[in-house]
């Protein structure tokens, strides 16, 4: 039988031992966090081939993109076959996206109604600039967040810290960013300093790494800082998805996965 004092004692060695040991005790290898997969990675595969793959590399959280896999839709049917589908897997979509919005109200609001069948709160997006007012009263109307996605040098919006700074600075909190730290990296900045500067706008985050602006690498094989990200992403309390994308080798992607989560795995032990 466990006694108080039993409990008393367990939480105070975990209290001296930190974060890490709770961890260790909760045999959770990603340090808390909900740690799944842009399917952008898998693009070469069909739903059911994607939630196969995801099962077998032990992932329980997605974001899915309209792709094959999935698409937006109002059809029951569908909507229903794609949510047995997910349950039947154990995986749970987080978000979705990329997502283009504009101009059209109901084009947006047809988004916004996919995600509420679906059960999903966070939509990872490319907006132009006409959409923020209306999009921000979605996010408000839907309680949904936006995550503007960031897509390096070729991105002439949102590529830079601060033209999403200047994006975003008079909408509200909702209204955020997807952090892609590849395109960071391509664009010659620090994804630790993004984290930072966005801090609860940080809504999403699509985890891959580069060493040049047209080099993309496993994870820990380029440039980034992966265990500073993951420590910047504790301490904005980041609780969205931490989405492994990976955009090489579009054929046979599994084996460089492994390694992507493997180094993510060992990142996790050092915080």
């Amino acid at each position: 039988m466990i006694t108080r004092r039993d409990i008393l004692r367990g939480s105070a060695a975990a209290a001296l031992l930190g974060p890490r040991a709770l961890f260790a005790q909760d045999g959770d290898p990603y340090a808390g966090f909900k740690m799944g997969m842009q399917t952008y990675s898998l693009r070469a595969f069909d739903l059911d081939q994607t939630l196969a793959h995801l099962k077998d590399l032990g992932l329980k959280y997605a974001q899915f993109f309209g792709g094959k896999q999935m698409t937006v839709t109002d059809d029951a049917a569908t909507l229903e076959m794609y949510k047995k589908k997910l349950g039947d897997a154990g995986v749970k979509i987080l978000s979705f996206g990329v997502q283009g919005f504009g101009a059209n109200a109901g084009a947006n609001k047809k988004s916004f109604d996919f995600a509420k069948a679906m059960g999903f709160d966070v939509i990872v997006a490319n907006p132009s600039p006409d959409s923020f007012d209306n999009v921000a009263g979605l996010c408000k109307d839907y309680g949904m967040k936006i995550a503007i996605h960031n897509h390096g040098p070729e991105d002439k919006r949102y590529g830079k810290m601060e033209q999403m700074q200047k994006a975003l600075e008079k909408y509200p909190e909702a209204l955020g960013v997807c952090v892609d730290t590849g395109h960071v990296l391509r664009i010659g900045e620090d994804p630790v300093a993004w984290i930072k500067a966005f801090g609860p706008r940080v809504h999403d985050v699509h985890l891959k790494d580069a060493s040049a602006p047209n080099v993309f690498n496993i994870l820990g094989q380029g440039k980034i800082d992966l265990v500073g990200t993951l420590k910047a992403l504790k301490d904005v309390k980041f609780s969205g998805i931490l989405a492994i994308e990976y955009e090489l080798n579009e054929k046979n992607p599994i084996d460089d996965i492994r390694k992507c989560l493997e180094a993510t795995r060992e990142a996790c032990k050092k915080l």
